[in-house]
């Protein structure tokens, strides 16, 4: 087989074999949020969110009309899975061009290795089987790099010419795609530095000038898709906006303007923190010893081009390389480490690239082995030099296999989205709850829970009877308490989820199977589901009744209590349930939930009591029982019984040594491994004793590192919160984990078991604080819902809802 064919034929079965990979892994069912709206827009040929996605939307149009297997949805993952699959075999042959111009007995190894990390890397898996708009960003972004090495190796300008309209393409699919530009560039240039000569009078009208101006076509041929919008806008399109054939309604979408909020959020003070957090997603994706390699290769990269090479290789500068694979990795980076929104989905290109790099790496490991055997490489005593040859060269195959090999393994179990049935779940609680009801309801969602809807309207053609309920989304230009005043007065009015700032304003929140519904205040109606519970008496509060969610739960799974609660007289006490399944203690706090000195006397209060069972229950059917506790004078009831709970085992539950080990576990989802506190010149590690003496103003950095245990069901917020003996708030910071870079659940991708990160923070001492004695302390709560997360111990008993770390003494 020729030297072309076999690379040719290695990338393309690469690339079959990832795309089934990720199809036997891919979402089969509608993913929340853009996903769902990458597809029904996609299918009514409407115009997405900014920056609109105008390639992406045509493309997709296009694959779900060719590919006739499974429902709409399904076509499109597939679309991601083939896009994935694409890329990697775009890095084998970026690779593979880079070899063989350099080296006069290129190896297979690099390429199969930088695409094999590439492939199977947490992040890069977890965005190939689901339906997104930044996989595609990422093979735009490749393909671009692949055509430029091409056109490199061969000389030939007709690559130079699709690369033009790829670029061309890319701006018309994210603007994202404009931070690899400066690197393009460059690397034209230097590769061939008159390719523009201005100095002739007629440089114009020369021969040489036909190249740019070619480039400049096809560029122009790519940029053309941004027509789509002009021409789709004024039809009004049942999705999207309808001024898109001006100039500001144009620009609004196609700039995004209105998310240059998040952009560029962090300054020069923050930078360090930024590295960790870059460092810490970089080990999620990657092996140590993948990242010592990338860094070999863009170092041996740079000695070539500083050092030149041996004979019998390429002798001509490298500079170009150097330039299109730094620029196009740092570029991008600087940019996407500073934001926060979506910043695992922009990383995909610096992390592609990490491959390259690696690939490199690999390459100049080879051909060092290669040049060092025959003489210095003895594996086997009497083998004759290029047996030892071949011997170093298998034990570099298998030692560099093995790291995208183990990567495989560790994440195949864990990351496929096969049985990934949120959407089509939310919709079918819509229709269970409300069709038939004729309750001329509103049902207020936010954008995760509304564009599955939107999917069953524009793409299933149902939608739900008026006469029932209507489908609303919230926004924050019509925030939720706006909302909820507007269409009150017109009926019932239901929220997606939970929302602290309805119970804010005076409102109530009353569950409702997998929805709130909001009761003002007062209200003494009690649901017929409610089963009746037996009085405890001599007590201020009466339970009523409850509702379980469900009674049967695997362990290590989640136990939703419905109690519904009246106080004839209005309590000057603090009183809240606890609970008790089989010995295990579920103490509740207060922080989630209406206190009992806001009750109205005689007031119905239904509130939702939720817990988790430890990972090691034992299957089998364990009592439920119900007690009042008052934390006014420290006292509890006795309890009384509810109904059995039927626990199933947890087939791969943690180790329990690792669960003892953690400072703290936040509702069986999210253990703290370790907190170190640095400032005032000195440091603690949590929890210690002995206070760190600090003055106003001092700069506290703090680094939280988190273990994922479980699958996390909602979206987290982490607060570091810094308190006085009294228990008073004087600094905080609340941030989505790693600054807004890894959501646990907002989209994909979402936390992994046995992932960990670095999390860093930064409290000042405020300037007037008063001497004395300070402690720090750590949590969790839910971004949307603002109920903390409870803190359980190792035998699985709730102990409170944060994590204390130490004293402070300010001077």
């Amino acid at each position: 087989m020729s030297k072309e064919k076999l690379p040719a034929l290695m990338a393309g079965v690469l690339g079959g074999g990832l795309f089934v990979l990720y199809a036997a892994t891919a979402a089969t069912g509608i993913v929340p949020g853009d996903p769902a709206e990458y597809t029904f827009v996609a299918h009514l040929m409407g115009i997405a969110h900014p920056p609109g996605y105008a390639f992406m939307t045509l493309l997709t149009k296009a694959w779900q009309t060719l590919v006739g297997i499974g429902s709409i949805a399904e076509r499109s993952h597939l679309l991601a899975a083939a896009a994935g699959a694409l890329t990697s075999a775009l890095v084998f042959g970026s690779v593979w061009q880079i070899e063989s111009k350099r080296n006069t007995r290129p190896s297979l190894l690099p390429p199969l290795f930088a695409a094999s990390v590439v492939a199977v890397a947490a992040d890069y898996w977890q965005h190939s089987i689901h339906v997104n708009s930044h996989v595609v960003t990422v093979t735009l972004n490749t393909l671009a790099i692949f055509l430029l090495l091409r056109w490199w190796r061969t000389d030939q300008d007709r690559w130079l010419y699709a690369f033009s309209v790829v670029a061309g393409l890319g701006p018309t699919h994210h603007p994202l795609t404009i931070f690899c530009f400066p690197a393009y560039l460059l690397f034209i240039i230097i590769v061939r530095p008159g390719i523009i000569n201005v100095t002739s009078r007629r440089w114009w009208s020369e021969r040489r000038w036909r190249t740019p101006r070619n480039m400049l076509l096809c560029g122009l041929l790519g940029l053309a898709v941004w027509l789509y919008y002009p021409i789709k806008s004024p039809m009004k399109p049942d999705f999207g906006p309808h001024d898109m054939d001006t100039l500001e309604g144009f620009l609004n979408v196609a700039l995004a303007r209105g998310l240059r909020v998040n952009l560029f959020h962090f300054g020069l003070a923050e930078q360090g923190q930024r590295l960790l957090v870059f460092w810490t997603l970089l080990r999620q994706q990657f092996a140590l010893p993948v990242i010592l390699l990338a860094t070999g290769g863009l170092v041996s990269l740079s000695a070539r081009a500083l050092f030149g090479t041996k004979a019998g290789r390429a002798d001509e500068p490298q500079w170009g390389l150097v330039a299109l694979i730094a620029l196009a990795f740092f570029g991008p980076l600087v940019f996407v480490i500073n934001s926060v929104q979506d910043v695992m989905a922009y990383l995909l290109t610096p992390f592609m690239l990490v491959g390259v790099m690696a690939g490199l790496g690999a390459g100049a490991l080879v051909h060092w082995a290669e040049d060092m055997a025959p003489v210095r490489v003895s594996l086997w005593r009497h083998s004759p030099p290029g047996r030892a040859r071949n011997h170093v060269l298998l034990v570099l195959w298998i030692g560099l296999l093995v790291w995208p090999v183990l990567s495989l393994a560790q994440n195949v179990s864990r990351i496929s989205l096969r049985g990934y049935e949120a959407g089509d779940e939310y919709i079918a609680a819509v229709w269970e709850r409300f069709e038939g009801s004729g309750e001329e309801a509103t049902l207020l969602n936010d954008w995760e829970h509304i564009t599955p809807l939107w999917y069953s309207r524009y793409v299933d053609g149902r939608w739900p009877d008026p006469t029932d309920v209507i489908p609303s989304m919230v926004s924050t230009d019509r925030p939720w308490v706006e909302r909820v005043y507007e269409h009150l007065p017109d009926g019932p009015v239901y929220l997606s989820g939970y929302r602290r700032e309805i119970v804010d304003v005076g409102f109530r929140l009353r569950p409702d199977g997998r929805f709130y519904r909001v009761v003002e205040p007062g209200n003494t109606r009690l649901d017929a589901q409610f089963r009746p519970l037996r009085s405890i008496p001599n007590q201020p509060v009466e339970l009523l009744g409850y509702r379980l969610l469900s009674a049967d739960v695997r362990a290590g799974g989640m136990v939703a209590l419905d109690l519904a609660m009246r106080a004839p007289v209005t309590t000057t006490e603090y009183l809240v349930p606890y609970a008790q399944v089989g010995a295990i203690h579920y103490p509740f706090t207060t922080d989630n939930h209406l206190v009992t000195l806001l009750w109205l006397p005689n007031e119905i209060i239904v509130e939702r009591f939720s817990f988790a069972l430890p990972f090691d229950l034992p299957a089998g059917g364990y009592p439920l029982s119900i007690g009042l506790a008052n934390l006014s004078t420290g006292t509890r009831s006795e309890l009384v019984p509810v109904q059995e709970i039927a626990v199933t085992a947890n087939p791969s539950p943690p180790r329990t040594e690792l669960l003892e080990s953690l400072l703290a576990n936040f509702g069986q989802r999210v253990g703290v491994d370790r907190v170190s506190v640095s400032g005032a010149g000195s440091r603690r590690t949590a929890v210690w004793s002995d206070p760190l003496v600090t003055r106003p103003g001092d700069e506290l950095n703090i680094v939280i590192k988190w273990r994922c245990l479980a699958p996390i069901e909602e979206s987290y917020t982490v607060f570091v919160h810094l308190m006085d003996a009294g228990n008073r708030l004087w600094d905080q910071t609340d941030y989505t984990p790693l600054g807004g870079s890894y959501p646990t659940h907002l989209w994909i991708p979402k936390w992994l078991p046995g992932q960990t990160a670095l999390d860093p923070y930064r409290l000042i001492i405020p300037a007037d604080a008063p001497p004395g004695d300070y402690y720090l302390e750590i949590g969790l709560y839910g971004m949307t819902t603002r109920s903390r997360v409870y803190q359980y111990d190792a035998a699985g008993n709730l102990v409170g809802d944060r994590l204390v770390l130490g004293w402070l003494h300010v001077q």
